[in-house]
C-alpha cells in the first residue's frame, strides 16, 4: 500500500470491510476530518460512514482502528464515546488487534461495537475497493493516498449509466469511474473534468460539506458528499 506505515494500513483494512458492508445510500470516508461541535476543533476519524445525500446525523457511524498489543480497556471506550458526542455520531465501532477487557465490553453497551481484526489481516492485503491515488502520485513530497471506491449505482443519464465514486484517504479528492466511456479520474476541488461521455464532473464546497456533482444535458446531479461537521 505505497509503503504506508502499519497504522495507516490497518485503518485501510478496516475501511475496506466497511465498504464491503455498506449500501449505496451511505458514503464511506477513510481518514475523515470533522469539526467538533463541543470542542470546536478538527477531529480525525479513521472511518466515517454518513448519509450520501440526505442531511442530518441519524445515520452517522465512526470507526476507530486500534493497532496495539494490549487489550482495549474502559478508558479507551470512554475516550471514544467522547469523540462520538463531539462529532454527533449515532453509533461507533472500535476495531482492535488484541481484544478487550470485560469492563470495556460492559462500558460500550449498545452504542459502541467492539470488533476484533487480527494483525494477520494486513499481510498481503489486496482489495478491489481501493487503488493508488494518481493525484497523490503527482506530488513530489508527502504521503501517497489510496482511492476507496465506495459507491456503485445507476444514474438516469439518457438511459441508465453505471457510475462508481471514490475518495482518496490522503488528499481527500473525489474520483469517478464512468462505465459508459470507461474513464476513471480523480477530480481535485479546483478542477472541472469532462469525461468521454461529455459529462462534467466537479466539486462544490461550502462550510458544511463538499459535494461531488456531475453535469449533464438535463442539469446537475449530486453523486457523493463529504460532510465537514
Amino acid at each position: 500500500m505505497n509503503d504506508a506505515p502499519a497504522w495507516r494500513v490497518y485503518e485501510r483494512v478496516a475501511a475496506c470491510f466497511e465498504v464491503d458492508a455498506a449500501g449505496m445510500d451511505v458514503t464511506v470516508i477513510p481518514n475523515a476530518s470533522l469539526s467538533g461541535a463541543i470542542s470546536g476543533v478538527k477531529r480525525q476519524i479513521d472511518v466515517l460512514v454518513d448519509a450520501r445525500w440526505e442531511e442530518g446525523l441519524s445515520r452517522r457511524i465512526i470507526y476507530d482502528a486500534k493497532l496495539r498489543k494490549r487489550k482495549l480497556d474502559v478508558t479507551d471506550v470512554e475516550a471514544f464515546e467522547g469523540l462520538m458526542r463531539d462529532v454527533g455520531a449515532a453509533r461507533g465501532v472500535l476495531v482492535c488487534t488484541a481484544g478487550w477487557s470485560p469492563a470495556a465490553e460492559a462500558r460500550a453497551e449498545r452504542l459502541i461495537d467492539i470488533r476484533l481484526l487480527p494483525i494477520e489481516e494486513m499481510d498481503d492485503f489486496d482489495h478491489a475497493a481501493m487503488e493508488p491515488c494518481p493525484n497523490c502520485d503527482q506530488r513530489k513530497k508527502g504521503p501517497r493516498g489510496m482511492v476507496f471506491w465506495d459507491g456503485q449505482f445507476p444514474l438516469p443519464l439518457s438511459g441508465w449509466a453505471i457510475i462508481f465514486t471514490g475518495k482518496c484517504d490522503v488528499c481527500r479528492c473525489f474520483a469517478f469511474w464512468c462505465w459508459d466511456c470507461g474513464e476513471k479520474k480523480v477530480v481535485p476541488d479546483d478542477v472541472v473534468h469532462e469525461c468521454g461521455c461529455e459529462r462534467s464532473w466537479f466539486v462544490e464546497a461550502t462550510d458544511e460539506e463538499r459535494m461531488f456533482i456531475v453535469r449533464v444535458e438535463d442539469g446537475e446531479i449530486p453523486i457523493d458528499r463529504y460532510p465537514m461537521r
